[in-house]
């Protein structure tokens, strides 16, 4: 059995059917499923708060569901780097809080993970960015 560790090195173990798969695109999407099955909570917040926006907390499992879901990654494209620190941040929380990751979106590029090793980008960018205006993460009038 394989393990996921996080940020915080706590362990995971992953059962066989999550790690198999070619390539290290299919095992990094593995892990980031992992992530995902782990998750109790999901803080966004923007990286630089200009005054109009606002950070928000997602904890129920519908809402968790559908923010995984707009996180969702190419992952067969190669990662490229930027070198800005990111727009907004998921951090991503399990049992009691821990942080199990910090993901980071660059608006108009793609979302980072220090396991990927760079930006891949998002699969439905324009529905993360509604998301985004919708819960006050983003000021839309703000350049």
């Amino acid at each position: 059995m394989a393990q996921l560790t996080t940020n915080n090195d706590l362990a995971f173990d992953l059962p066989p059917d999550l790690t198999q798969g070619v390539g290290m695109a299919s095992t990094a999407l593995r892990h980031v499923d992992a992530l995902w099955a782990a998750v109790r909570s999901i803080e966004v917040c923007p990286v630089e708060s200009h005054g109009g926006e606002r950070s928000v907390m997602v904890g129920g499992f519908d809402e968790i569901a559908e923010l995984a879901g707009l996180l969702e990654v190419d992952l067969e494209t190669d990662p490229f780097d930027c070198m800005c620190l990111g727009d907004i941040q998921f951090t991503v929380r399990g049992e009691l809080g821990a942080v199990l990751g910090v993901l980071t979106y660059h608006l108009g590029g793609g979302l980072n993970w220090p396991r990927w090793h760079g930006q891949v980008p998002l699969v439905r960018p324009g529905e993360l960015m509604d998301w985004l205006v919708s819960c006050g993460v983003i000021d839309p009038r703000e350049p």
